[in-house]
């Protein structure tokens, strides 16, 4: 059986882009995406933030494919410590809780626990932040890769003819003998 194609799909009504091959799905730049996941994209401030960081780590040529899960998470815990934030600027540190039980009611302050969260949340972006060099002190300790000089000889062809002095690799350049 053969696989419909999209015009097939969309007479049928079935057609999702979301799993076309053909269609493009994420704008690159030096061939990492730079689109951020659908999950990101759903809530506005780790959006912003994604859209504030991104320009500055392709500049910077830290960001590779494989951090995009990293920077993800860094952006959504940035809109977490700040809706944790937002909740201690409105309702403050100290919140009133109020319980009924058989002898009557009480009011009770207690910590807000937005308090707890904005903590929790400010020392997990600080160590995802360190990762990409997002603050001061962190930024010499990251180092970006040297730019691939493609005039060069293919690095995988340069082991090879390194190793072929290595005892231990001759089994890869001598012929077995029969």
């Amino acid at each position: 059986m053969r696989r419909k194609s999209a015009s097939e799909k969309k007479l049928m009504g079935t057609y999702r882009p979301d799993r076309d091959r053909s269609s493009v799905r994420f704008a690159t730049a030096n061939g990492v995406a730079i689109k951020a996941p659908p999950f990101v994209r759903k809530n506005k401030t780790a959006h912003a933030e994604w859209k504030n960081v991104i320009p500055h780590l392709l500049s910077e040529g830290i960001l590779k494919q494989t951090d995009l899960g990293l920077l993800a998470n860094y952006c959504t815990l940035y809109a977490r410590w700040r809706a944790a934030a937002e909740d201690v600027e409105k309702n403050g540190q100290i919140v009133t809780v109020t319980s009924t039980t058989r002898t009557g009611r009480t009011e009770k302050p207690i910590a807000n626990p937005a308090v707890r969260n904005e903590i929790l949340y400010s020392t997990a972006l600080a160590r995802v932040g360190t990762k990409f060099g997002l603050n001061p002190l962190d930024r010499p300790r990251v180092e970006a890769p040297e730019a691939d000089d493609e005039t060069g000889p293919d690095p995988f062809q340069r082991f090879l003819d390194e190793g072929n002095d290595d005892p231990e690799l001759d089994y890869i350049f001598k012929p077995a003998s029969n």
